[in-house]
């Protein structure tokens, strides 16, 4: 299993566990149709990244990463 980040819009992040980019794809949209908002992926705004779990790392939404961490 791998872990995948999809960002959205570049402001909310969901984070999977799936085997491929391709399920995790799946999932989120499978996730985002029951939360009622089918057309978040459909809009072409996301970014789906592999997150590597060999290094540390702090899990923050893309809109964050730039942000101080003490703000």
């Amino acid at each position: 299993m791998n872990v995948y980040e999809v960002t959205l819009h570049g402001t909310d992040s969901i984070y999977l566990l799936a085997p491929t980019k391709y399920r995790a794809l799946e999932l989120a949209g499978d996730y985002l149709a029951d939360a009622g908002r089918p057309d978040m992926l459909q809009s072409g705004k996301f970014v789906v990244r592999r997150l590597d779990l060999s290094e540390e790392q702090i899990l923050r939404p893309e809109r964050c990463r730039a942000c101080p961490l003490n703000e």
